[in-house]
């Protein structure tokens, strides 16, 4: 059960959001022209192949179809691109705001967290943590978006041609989800083991660079480098797992 007293983090990350709605919105609907413009070479093609079943030989009609698919293409990617640059320059404004904020509210903490906090773990903040809410903002949002919507469109519309076609499309999802289920069991105790081996990798290697002439005027040098190794070692095991 979610604690009542810590707010929603997608509440937070639409509020970081809300002051550039217009150009996630511009993504969005671009993201959903490109993969409409990503089906016209399908159905070109299905032209083709019927006229072709039918004794078709007017070169100039396969010319005209190819011409189409190829328009189609190039639609898909000018508007993918065009899509995901509107997202990326959004996400990165918000990335920017959200580190602005963070440096803000690092001057007026008590200097004694600062002393006995890592400057490891305030960079893994600072700089990892924010950039993860990149993919969600930046790709999900349209991309996930798009890409539910039109297969949406698709299977209505097979729908009003046949629904024993339209049911014989769909019968691959319930496959496809037990396989989805399959990749994500322990999914969540995974991903918290890596964010931890990130997170001390991170705070390891900002240390040990940081001290690195203590621990040299100290010939701590094997002790300390073992120690990050260790860490880089542990994330790179975790990542892999």
């Amino acid at each position: 059960m979610q604690d009542k007293s810590k707010p929603n983090p997608f509440v937070r990350l639409a509020n970081f959001a809300k002051p550039h709605k217009g150009g996630y919105i511009a993504s969005v609907l671009l993201a959903i022209l490109g993969v409409a413009s990503g089906l016209v070479p399908y159905f070109a093609v299905a032209q083709m192949i019927t006229r072709l079943v039918s004794g078709g030989k007017d070169l100039s009609f396969y010319a005209a179809w190819c011409g189409v698919a190829a328009a189609g293409f190039a639609l898909k990617t000018l508007f993918a691109n065009i899509s995901t640059t509107l997202s990326h320059r959004a996400t990165f404004s918000v990335i920017s705001e959200v580190r602005y904020k963070l440096t803000s509210k690092l001057t007026r903490v008590p200097m004694g967290y600062i002393l006995d906090t890592p400057s490891g773990r305030l960079k893994t903040i600072m700089v990892e943590k924010v950039d993860s809410i990149e993919p969600p903002l930046a790709h999900v949002l349209p991309e996930m978006t798009s890409n539910l919507l039109v297969p949406l469109g698709i299977v209505i519309y097979l729908f009003t041609l046949d629904w024993r076609m339209a049911l014989i499309s769909l019968a691959t999802l319930p496959v496809g989800l037990l396989c989805f289920m399959g990749m994500t069991k322990n999914y969540a105790v995974k991903f918290k083991e890596l964010t931890e081996a990130g997170k001390h990798m991170s705070a390891t290697a900002v240390e040990y660079v940081g001290g690195i002439e203590v621990i040299k005027a100290f010939n701590q040098s094997a002790n300390s480098y073992a120690k990050f190794t260790h860490a880089v070692r542990k994330n790179a095991y975790a990542a892999l797992d």
